[in-house]
């Protein structure tokens, strides 16, 4: 598991989020704004005050969001919580 095979993930996730037409405004928005602030975290060479486990535990929580209407979105939250684990993020 790699920050490379992490980032292509959230730019798959975010593309399908983008296909998924009946995600509401807010939701999506705030979903992408999630994924901006793992991407960052990832790449960044600063310390972050964000506590690493914050990620994954918040992509976990929006996967019971999405099961129902949305289970391959859900599949890639869940992923990527896994991802972020996996790399101590």
């Amino acid at each position: 598991m790699t920050e490379k095979s992490l980032l292509e993930e959230a730019q798959s996730l975010r593309a399908e989020l983008e296909k998924a037409r009946d995600i509401d405004e807010e939701k999506s928005y705030l979903m992408g704004d999630l994924l901006s602030e793992i991407i960052e975290h990832v790449t960044s060479d600063e310390e972050n005050d964000v506590p690493a486990q914050k990620y994954s535990d918040d992509l976990r929580a929006e996967v019971a969001h999405f099961e129902a209407e949305h289970p391959k979105i859900a599949g890639m939250l869940e992923r990527m919580a896994t991802m972020l684990s996996s790399l101590g993020i």
